[in-house]
């Protein structure tokens, strides 16, 4: 009887510790999309289809790509992106900016990693003036893991912004 009652203690003591509570994978956020700033521009920013899917996406070659179930993007990556571009923005009254996005990702190689952005831009007034751009970005990571390419990430966008500001004076 004892034998019996120590055999379901110990196994009351297994179950409960294969129910603990599992710890949920991190999220992650631009560091520049933390600010809050309203810009008097317009910004739209348009992201492609799995892009859109909420994990970071990996490139591993080039027909391949993983988007990430463990590690995802603390809150939808295109508003990051246009939080983001009203911080580093000139006023542009009565004018939209249209980004759109092919890639924001890492991408393996063989010699190294690297962070990679590509899309293009559009700035329009109402009158139908247009200024258009292309957007090609690529940095090597220096270390592994997404903190680092969320960090890489970020850096490219401020780059990519930039560029778009100036051309935009």
């Amino acid at each position: 009887m004892i034998r019996l009652l120590a055999i379901a203690a110990i196994l009351t003591g297994l179950w409960g510790c294969s129910h603990a509570p599992a710890t949920s994978p991190p999220g992650y956020l631009l560091p520049s999309a933390t600010g809050a700033v309203h810009s008097p521009l317009t910004i739209k920013v348009h992201l492609a289809s799995y892009l859109n899917r909420g994990g970071i996406v990996m490139q591993l070659s080039d027909s391949e790509i993983q988007v990430g179930r463990h590690h995802r993007w603390a809150e939808p990556l295109a508003t990051q992106l246009q939080r983001s571009l009203e911080t580093r923005m000139p006023s542009g009254d009565d004018k939209t900016l249209t980004v759109e996005l092919t890639r924001f990702q890492g991408l393996q190689g063989k010699d190294r990693d690297s962070a990679v952005i590509t899309g293009r831009w559009a700035l329009t007034g109402n009158n139908g003036e247009a200024t258009q751009g292309r957007i090609q970005w690529e940095a090597a990571l220096d270390n592994g893991g997404y903190a680092n390419l969320v960090r890489t990430l970020d850096q490219g966008w401020q780059a990519v912004a930039a560029e778009i500001a100036t051309a935009m004076d």
